[in-house]
């Protein structure tokens, strides 16, 4: 069995932060440690965790004030942590039970040390646990280049060994605040060793908020032409190349907002 070190960060979040730390707690692989960094929050977000409290592979660190976004507590959170692997889930998301199980055993299956996966979006009720079968379990390897093209990675499904950041860490700066995560996913992806895939089968629960960052599309487009204007690979800039993976972005938004609308008729 392998430790997985789960990072947690959280502001303000009581009304739903017990759900996503419950379930990772309830996790088929229970050799894990759910590391909590409260970011400051001024709401009974600590005391809805009291529930938990007895569980010994909980820690709660609290910080005094409030960073402004997620990177700071994240950092912390992996400095924290002592498993051999690290995952992430945002207050707001759901784990599906198998989801480190399954994100282990296709890892060690596939050589892989960057795996994330498919996600279900919802709102207000959590969605019952899709069946597992042989498709849902496979896996679609992922590269740099097409990173930057769409970003696959939904941060609450990331899992990978803890060597891979090593040498990266999310940017606190609060002009990266909603797309930290992407930078942080673009920097490990440029390593030699990386071996990155996505899982097909949906292994997390993604929270819709009318009030979060991700929900302003013209808010995050331009948080992401910021990101593409300002990246380097190694040590030179997309320069032109920015335009063309912005329109790759807004293509993919379009289209997967197309995809919501058909759905719902």
């Amino acid at each position: 069995m392998s430790t997985v070190s789960v990072i947690l960060p959280s502001y303000n979040s009581q009304g739903w932060i017990c759900e996503a730390a419950k379930s990772v707690l309830d996790q088929t692989h229970q050799e894990l440690e759910l590391i909590i960094i409260d970011d400051g929050s001024v709401d009974n977000t600590i005391t809805s965790l009291s529930t938990l409290s007895n569980d010994p592979r909980l820690t709660i660190i609290k910080r005094a004030s409030c960073s402004g976004g997620p990177a700071t507590p994240r950092n912390e959170g992996i400095q924290a942590a002592s498993g051999g692997y690290l995952a992430f889930i945002d207050s707001d998301d759901v784990w599906h039970p198998r989801k480190l199980e399954l994100q282990l055993k296709a890892m060690r299956q596939h050589g892989l040390n960057f795996l994330s996966s498919a996600h279900i979006s919802f709102r207000d009720t959590i969605p019952s646990p899709p069946p597992i079968d042989h498709v849902a379990q496979t896996i679609h390897r992922k590269d740099h280049h097409q990173l930057l093209s769409k970003n696959w990675v939904v941060t609450s499904s990331a899992i990978m060994s803890k060597q891979v950041f090593d040498c990266t860490q999310f940017n606190q700066s609060p002009n990266y605040v909603g797309v930290e995560d992407y930078l942080a996913w673009l920097h490990i992806h440029q390593r030699d060793d990386i071996k990155s895939a996505v899982l097909a089968m949906p292994l997390v629960f993604y929270r819709t908020r009318h009030d979060s960052i991700s929900s302003s599309k013209r808010a995050m487009a331009t948080k992401i032409f910021y990101l593409l204007s300002h990246y380097q690979q190694g040590d030179k800039p997309l320069g032109l190349k920015r335009f063309y993976f912005f329109a790759s972005y807004a293509l993919h938004s379009i289209m997967a907002r197309l995809a919501q609308q058909f759905k719902r008729r």
